[in-house]
C-alpha cells in the first residue's frame, strides 16, 4: 500500500491541513466550527464513510488486474485516442515547460485532489447536512463503479509515456514520488479522468441539489479546481483531452444513477434507523423477526409476477456474471506444470527443461510445450543440480566439470540421450551456443581464461584463445558476444568466429539520472559507478543483446541494438533487475519492486516479480506477476513464459504463462450461453415494456 511512502504522507498530511483550515470559508452561514463535531461525524456518517472509503479497499485489487488483463490481452487503446487528437497535449507541455511550474503542478495533482475529494465528503457530514452528504457520497461511490470497465478494458496510457517527445513530468519529479506513483498507478488508466470526473460529479450534485445555495461558495471553488486540474493533467503528461470529456460524461451518469438510486439505498442503509431496529431488535425479537419475514417477502413480490424491471435486472445480472468468467479467465494465464518441483529451470521456443533435486537424487525433466507431453533427460549422473543452456532445440547441462549436449528436434522422443559429452579437470566457467557456416551448433566452453570452440557433431576442437577480463558470454546463430570491463566502463565484443573481419565493440552505457543515482546511493549507501560497472550476463536473440550490468547499488537491464548500436535501459533503474530471456519480440526478466524502501534496506527481503518487455513497443515494460511469491528463472517461449514459483514455505514449481490463448474452453462456453439466453430475454423485455406503455397510456 502506498502509505508506507513518506511523500504520500506528506501530501496526505497537507490535503488535510488545507481542508480544516479552508472551513470557516466555504461552511453554511448557519453552521458552527466545534472540536465536538469530529467526534459526532464518525458516529452519525458511520455508514456514509464506508460507501466512499470502500473504494480504496478494492482499488488495489482493480490495479492489479488491470496490470494482468494488459499483459495478457493488449487491449491497449491508446493509439486510437492518438489518431483522433495528435499532439495537442504535447503542444500545451512543450509550450509551457518549466521546472517550477512542474514542481507546483505536480503537487497540486496529488495534494490537491486529495483536498477536494476529503473536503468535499466531510463539509455535509461535519455541518449534518444529510440531504447532501447523502447525494455527494454515493456521487462519489458511482463515479469509480462506472470507471471499471474502462480502466479493466479500454486501457488507455498516460501521454507521457506514449507521446514520444512527452515527459510524464509529475511520474519522474523525484524518486520518491516516481515509486509512489508506481505503486498507485498502472499508468493505462487514462480514460476517464476520475481527477476530473469525480469533482466534477461532486459539482453537478450541488448544483442539482443544493436548492438554498448553502454550498454556493464552495461550488465555485469546485469549478475553479476543475479549470486548473484539467490544465494540470494535460501539461503533466497524464491524460488527453478525450480523458477529461470522458470524465465529464461518467459524472454526468453518475450523478444521474444518485438521483435514482438514493432514496432506497439510504432508507435502508440510514444510520439512524440501524440503532433503532437493533433496539427493536432486542426488545421484542419475536416481532422484529416477523417484521423481517414481512420485508423479505415483499421484496421477492415482484419476482412472482415479473414485470420489465426484473426483466433488465436479470439481464444486468447475465451480463455481470458471464463479464466476471471472461475477466476471471483474462487474468488466470499461467498454470502449474503437475509432478515438476524443480531447483533450476530454462525455457526456449517450444520446451521447458526443469532439474529437480529430491533426497540429494538429481532428476532432469523436459516438457514440450505443445503436445503437452514429457520425457526424460539421460546421461550423467550429476552428484549436483547443473546449469541449463537452452536455444534452437539445442540443451546443454553443465557443472564445474562435466557436460552433456542434446538436441531436441524430436517431439516424439520420450528418453533424450546425449549427442555429445564432456569430462574436465579444470572448471567450466560459461557455456554458450553458437553456429557455423554450415548451421552446425558448436560449444563456446570457458575455463581457466581459455575460451574453447568445439563442433559438438564432429567433435572437433575449432580454436583456443587465451582470454582476460571476461565477464560474460552469449551466442545467437553465428553471432558470438563477450563482455569485458574497460576505465570507461563494461564493452560488448561482437564478432562472427566463423567469418573472421567481423567485429563490434560497444560501451554500454546506463541510463539513469542524477535524482535516480543520489536516492541509490542515499538508500544503499553505495554510489552509482558507470566506469566500474561490470556486466554479469547477456542474453542475445539476432542482433539483440540483453545485458544485466551491476551499476553498484543494483543490476540494470539493458537492451541493445549490436548492428545500429542503440541502447535502451528496459528495467526500472530504481529496482533491483536479474535472470534476462529474450526470444522473438518478448523479454522476460526478475525485478524486485523496492517502492518505500526500509531504514536497513536488503533486497533479499522483498520478492521477485516478473516483468515483460515488448521490443516493439515503445513502452513494453509490463508485470504479469502480482503476488506475495518468490519467482525466480524466467525464460520466453514460442508463445509463452516459463518460471520457477517459490511459496513462503520453500516449495517450488514450474509455472507456463500463456501469450497467446487468452480465453479457455470454459469461457468461451459461458459467452455462448449468455449470447443465448440474451435473444429470450429481450424478446421478453420487449413485450413487458410493450404492454407496460399501454397500460399506463
Amino acid at each position: 500500500m502506498a502509505v508506507a511512502s513518506g511523500i504520500y504522507l506528506t501530501w496526505i498530511t497537507g490535503a488535510i491541513i488545507i481542508s480544516l483550515s479552508l472551513m470557516p470559508f466555504f461552511k453554511p452561514d448557519y453552521a458552527k466550527i466545534r472540536i465536538s463535531g469530529f467526534i459526532d461525524m464518525f458516529r452519525r456518517y458511520w455508514a456514509h464513510m464506508i460507501v466512499v472509503f470502500s473504494v480504496y479497499l478494492w482499488k488495489d485489487l482493480l490495479d492489479q488486474l488491470d496490470r494482468i488483463l494488459m499483459a495478457n490481452t493488449q487491449l491497449d487503446m491508446t493509439p486510437y485516442i492518438y489518431a483522433i487528437e495528435g499532439d495537442i497535449v504535447w503542444w500545451v507541455q512543450d509550450s509551457l515547460n518549466n521546472s517550477l511550474l512542474s514542481f507546483s503542478l505536480t503537487h497540486f495533482y496529488v495534494m490537491g485532489f486529495m483536498a477536494v475529494t476529503f473536503s468535499s465528503f466531510i463539509y455535509p457530514i461535519f455541518f449534518d447536512d444529510r440531504y447532501m452528504a447523502d447525494r455527494v457520497s454515493l456521487s462519489m461511490f458511482w463515479v469509480y463503479i462506472l470507471a471499471i470497465p474502462f480502466y479493466l478494458f479500454f486501457n488507455v496510457r498516460v501521454t507521457g509515456n506514449y507521446i514520444p517527445e512527452m515527459e510524464t513530468i509529475a511520474y519522474d519529479l523525484t524518486p520518491e514520488i516516481h515509486n509512489w506513483f508506481i505503486q498507485i498507478d498502472p499508468f493505462t488508466n487514462g480514460m476517464p479522468s476520475l481527477h476530473i470526473g469525480l469533482p466534477f460529479a461532486i459539482w453537478l450534485t450541488m448544483e442539482r441539489w443544493d436548492s438554498d445555495e448553502r454550498w454556493l461558495r464552495y461550488r465555485r471553488l469546485l469549478l475553479l479546481f476543475i479549470v486548473i486540474t484539467a490544465f494540470t493533467i494535460i501539461y503533466l503528461g497524464i491524460h488527453w483531452v478525450s480523458d477529461i470529456i470522458g470524465g465529464i460524461i461518467v459524472a454526468m451518469f453518475a450523478v444521474e444513477i444518485t438521483a435514482k438510486t438514493h432514496t432506497p439505498i439510504w432508507q435502508f442503509a440510514d444510520e439512524r434507523l440501524f440503532s433503532r431496529r437493533l433496539a427493536r431488535a432486542i426488545d421484542n425479537p419475536k416481532k422484529w423477526f416477523s417484521e423481517s419475514w414481512i420485508i423479505t417477502k415483499k421484496f421477492f413480490q415482484p419476482i412472482q409476477k415479473p414485470s420489465s424491471s426484473q426483466t433488465k435486472a436479470f439481464i444486468a445480472a447475465v451480463l455481470l456474471l458471464t463479464g466476471g468468467v471472461l475477466l476471471w479467465d483474462a487474468t488466470h494465464q499461467d498454470f502449474p506444470i503437475e509432478g515438476v518441483n524443480p531447483t533450476n529451470a530454462a525455457g526456449s521456443e517450444g520446451w521447458v527443461v526443469g532439474v529437480e533435486d529430491i533426497d540429494d537424487e538429481i532428476t532432469i525433466k523436459l516438457w514440450n510445450v505443445s503436445t503437452e507431453k514429457e520425457a526424460i533427460i539421460e546421461g550423467n549422473n550429476w552428484t549436483s543440480p547443473p546449469q541449463i543452456e537452452l536455444s534452437n532445440n539445442n540443451l546443454i547441462l553443465f557443472d564445474g566439470s562435466n557436460l552433456d549436449f542434446f538436441q531436441l528436434n524430436n517431439s516424439s522422443i520420450e528418453v533424450f540421450e546425449p549427442i555429445f559429452s564432456l569430462t574436465n579437470n579444470g572448471e567450466l566457467d560459461r557455456v554458450s551456443i553458437i553456429e557455423n557456416n554450415q548451421g552446425q551448433p558448436c560449444l563456446v566452453i570457458v575455463k581457466n581464461n581459455t575460451m574453447e570452440i568445439i563442433n559438438v557433431l564432429d567433435e572437433e576442437l575449432i580454436s583456443s584463445d587465451n582470454i582476460q577480463g571476461l565477464t560474460a558470454i552469449e551466442g545467437s546463430g553465428q553471432l558470438f558476444a563477450s563482455a569485458y570491463n574497460t576505465t570507461n566502463g563494461p564493452i560488448i565484443n561482437v564478432t562472427t568466429p566463423f567469418n573472421p573481419g567481423i567485429e563490434i565493440n560497444i560501451l554500454i552505457e546506463n541510463f539513469s539520472n542524477e535524482l535516480n543515482d543520489e536516492y541509490l546511493e542515499r538508500i544503499y549507501e553505495i554510489p552509482v559507478d558507470y566506469n566500474n560497472s561490470t556486466i554479469i550476463d547477456i542474453e542475445m536473440e539476432g542482433s539483440l543483446i540483453v545485458v544485466l550490468v551491476d551499476v553498484g547499488p543494483l543490476n540494470r537491464l539493458i537492451l541493445v541494438d549490436a548492428l545500429t548500436g542503440n541502447q535502451e535501459m528496459i528495467s526500472n533503474p530504481l529496482w533491483p533487475s536479474e535472470s534476462p530471456s529474450i526470444e522473438g519480440n518478448y523479454i522476460a526478466f526478475l525485478q524486485r519492486p523496492i517502492t518505500s524502501p526500509p531504514i536497513n534496506l536488503d533486497p533479499e527481503n522483498f520478492n521477485r516479480e516478473v516483468f515483460l518487455w515488448h521490443i516493439d513497443d515503445n513502452n513494453g515494460r509490463i508485470q504479469i506477476t502480482l503476488d506475495d511469491l518468490d519467482q525466480e528463472n524466467p525464460h520466453v517461449l514460442d508463445n509463452g513464459v516459463t518460471w520457477i514459483e517459490i511459496d513462503e514455505n520453500g516449495d517450488s514449481e514450474l509455472v507456463i504463462y500463456s501469450l497467446e490463448k487468452t480465453f479457455e474452453e470454459y469461457s468461451s462456453v459461458v459467452l455462448q450461453s449468455a449470447i443465448l439466453m440474451l435473444i429470450p430475454l429481450l424478446l421478453l423485455l420487449s413485450h413487458q415494456a410493450a404492454i407496460e406503455k399501454r397500460v399506463s397510456n
